[in-house]
């Protein structure tokens, strides 16, 4: 879009300066008209709604001009070809593929587009080796267009219409996502924490794999864990959008996307190292050997600790709490309030997590009284753990009294176990 510009007047008392003035504002009339074009038409090309294998073609006489627009040609790119037009015949007009170029022609000057008027045709198209060869040689995927005012598309050249910058004639072809990541100390970790924001960066490709730099017009989907007032508002400047995501609830397995309304074209955001989904967690735990400490926000009486193990490089725990769904239980007990979500990504060893439960939410009777459980993600349901033996096997539980009045539950865990909670 073109932003006009607020021009000033400024008026001077002396004949001498008077003249100077004249002298600028012509040059500004001169550049004005040069800028302007006196028969502006607009010309865009995008890929049909959820159909790849084809292209809309739109002509559009700009609302104010003077002059009718009666015949027009696109031209694909290198790496295109057009096949035929299959959308239903438009009225007063006649479309076609003539030698790989798509015509427009209206029947007669009394159907030409009269200022404000649009036609619009949806043709086939093939890649060819061009485009076949992206990312590491993309081609120019800007298709080429013409407009004349006569409808048999003749006339010397000041029959020729100008193109309006607000034409787009780069479709857009895919969406990359930057991944979601945390990083703590130089560690990359498909990790986010709970009521911080996240960036978000978004590259808009056009359909040979370069970055599309005049698009714009895409909006987020809802993901899994995610919902739509945890993003900020997502703007574009050269074929990049930006946004955050300020999660405020513990979640494992996150995922979003984006979408493009028009064309239908669409993506969902990954995370770090390959893997597709994030999570969200009240506290990272990512550098080998080190303690970390998590307090639950929502129940100051609930605490966990975990060191992550010292022959991990790069590996990162997420942990955080998370209030039981309804109907979620393990056995006849009442939960205490809270999972706990567990994420160790690409951990080597089984390792520990400590719950620790103040007295005060902690029911009455002997630790050995109370159970643990693990959810099981494919099942979707919860199921009680073993004990752990003398000698521990991944995964079971321990508990024990701790001074105070406190419970403490060990979970000892198996590589990449997800979540687990402790009643």
């Amino acid at each position: 879009m073109k932003r006009l510009g607020v021009r000033r007047l400024v008026r001077f008392g002396s004949v001498a300066l008077a003249l100077g003035v004249v002298a600028i504002v012509v040059g500004i009339v001169t550049a004005t008209a040069q800028a302007t074009p006196n028969k502006p038409y607009i010309a865009n090309v995008h890929q049909a709604l959820g159909d790849p294998g084809s292209m809309v073609l739109t002509l559009t006489n700009d609302p104010h001009a003077s002059q009718s627009l009666g015949s027009a040609n696109f031209t694909p790119p290198a790496g295109l070809t057009a096949g035929t037009v299959t959308s239903p015949a438009v009225p007063g007009w006649q479309i076609f593929v003539d030698s790989g170029i798509v015509e427009f022609r209206a029947n007669s000057s009394s159907t030409a587009l009269a200022a404000g008027g649009v036609v619009s045709a949806t043709v086939t198209v093939s890649h060819t080796a061009v485009c076949d060869a992206r990312p590491a040689t993309p081609g120019d995927a800007t298709w080429g267009v013409e407009a004349k005012q006569s409808n048999s598309f003749s006339g010397t050249p000041g029959n020729d219409l100008q193109l309006s910058s607000a034409s787009d004639l780069t479709p857009l072809g895919s969406f990359v996502f930057a991944p979601i990541e945390t990083v703590m100390s130089g560690i990359h970790v498909p990790q986010i924490v709970t009521s911080s924001a996240a960036p978000i960066s978004i590259t808009a490709l056009d359909t040979c794999g370069n970055v599309d730099k005049d698009y714009s017009g895409a909006t987020f989907a809802l993901g899994t864990g995610l919902a739509l007032p945890d993003f900020s508002a997502l703007t574009w400047s050269n074929g990049i959008g930006s946004a955050t995501v300020t999660p405020t609830d513990v979640e494992v397995g996150d995922q979003f996307s984006v979408n493009d309304p028009t064309t239908g074209i669409s993506a969902q955001s990954s995370s770090t190292n390959g893997k597709p989904t994030f999570d969200v967690v009240e506290t990272i735990c990512a550098l080998p050997g080190q303690t970390c400490v998590w307090q639950d926000k929502h129940n100051s009486g609930l605490s966990a600790t975990s060191t992550v193990p010292s022959d991990n490089t790069g590996q990162a725990l997420g942990l955080g709490f998370k209030a039981f769904a309804n109907g979620e239980q393990c056995s006849l007990k009442s939960p205490l309030g809270d999972s706990i979500e567990i994420d160790p990504y690409q951990y080597q060893a089984p390792f520990w997590i400590y719950l620790t439960y103040a007295k005060s939410i902690v029911p009455n009777g002997p630790a050995s009284s109370f159970i643990g459980c693990k959810f099981d993600d494919n099942a979707q349901t919860w199921a009680p753990l073993n004990a752990c033996a003398k000698v521990a096997v991944a995964p079971c539980f321990t508990t024990s009294n701790l001074p105070g009045g406190k419970l403490q539950i060990a979970f000892y865990l198996a590589p990449n176990d997800p979540r687990s909670g402790g009643f």
